[in-house]
């Protein structure tokens, strides 16, 4: 890769790996757990509007509304509430470790999906390590429920990057984000008015909401796809193993989180099981999804 290429994965990098300090410092401010999920995605969709009103994007968004309004749900409505609403009780650093498992739900949902057995004994070790990392994780100090509701979310995400895979291969990826973007707004508008009381937010908080959704979710987006412009998808996945490292390194030295010896621990064996989930695999060939990287992770 030459200086711009690292040069782009290294901010896609940051700006995927620093979303969960944003969160928790909107919480940390007053602003609810969807509320915060919902002032991100308004202001990722007015970052992107340009794309997602093009003419492409609106044809996009009419002949395929149903999936697109799928898409909408699994992969931004829910990862992103479920990841507010467990930064209630998790820290930041722990929620962008968790976010590292979607690679092996992944291979979980493709071998469902295919009733198929993955061939490759290694990924069903990849599988085994993974979540021997997260139950590790699952005893640190303040995990419990909201752990659970991270975990949903990669899960989430998960379910969200086979569906690209399979509805959307033939389209731009920039389109896609934006029109499901887009989409998602309104719905977690409605939610968070109905279930949440408006916030009296401090300019801390709204500062931080602001950078959720134009930095990390617009800008990360634009990053990332710049980025497999210039570099194969293989080499840009790996922003799947930096970004973790970031959140855990912000929430330290941002946040004072304490990185204990069983949190190293479950970082490993969670790293361990996705390189080894996903390794080129005859199954994973013959799916056609590639397993890239989310946003805010």
């Amino acid at each position: 890769m030459n200086a711009r290429t690292w040069l782009l994965f290294g901010g896609a990098s940051v700006l995927w790996g620093v979303p969960y300090l944003f969160i928790e410092m909107s919480l940390r401010e007053g602003i609810g757990p969807i509320t915060t999920a919902a002032g991100r995605v308004v202001l990722a969709a007015a970052a992107l509007l340009p794309a997602a009103l093009s003419s492409n994007a609106r044809q996009l968004i009419r002949l395929r509304f149903g999936r697109l309004a799928v898409l909408a749900v699994v992969e931004v409505v829910i990862p992103f509430s479920m990841i507010s609403l467990g930064g209630l009780t998790v820290s930041s650093g722990l929620s962008g470790i968790i976010i590292a498992t979607e690679p092996i739900f992944v291979l979980l949902i493709i071998m469902v999906l295919s009733r198929r057995a993955p061939t490759s004994a290694a990924a069903l070790l990849g599988v085994a390590v993974g979540f021997g990392g997260v139950v590790v994780l699952l005893g640190v100090d303040g995990a419990g429920p909201g752990a659970v509701l991270v975990l949903v979310a990669s899960a989430s995400y998960a379910l969200g990057a086979v569906l690209v895979g399979r509805w959307f291969s033939d389209v731009p990826p920039l389109r896609v984000v934006s029109s499901m973007i887009l989409l998602a707004a309104p719905i977690l508008i409605a939610i968070a008015i109905s279930v949440e009381p408006l916030p009296a937010p401090t300019w801390t908080g709204l500062g931080a909401v602001a950078a959720l959704g134009l930095a990390c979710t617009a800008g990360g987006f634009w990053t990332f796809f710049t980025l497999i412009a210039h570099a194969d998808a293989t080499r840009a996945a790996l922003i799947t193993y930096v970004a973790p490292i970031v959140a855990v390194a912000a929430g330290a030295l941002l946040l004072d989180e304490r990185i204990g010896v069983r949190t190293v621990f479950g970082i490993a064996l969670i790293f361990v099981g996705a390189a080894l989930a996903t390794r080129r695999t005859e199954q994973a060939a013959s799916t056609g999804v590639v397993v890239e990287p989310e946003p805010d992770r």
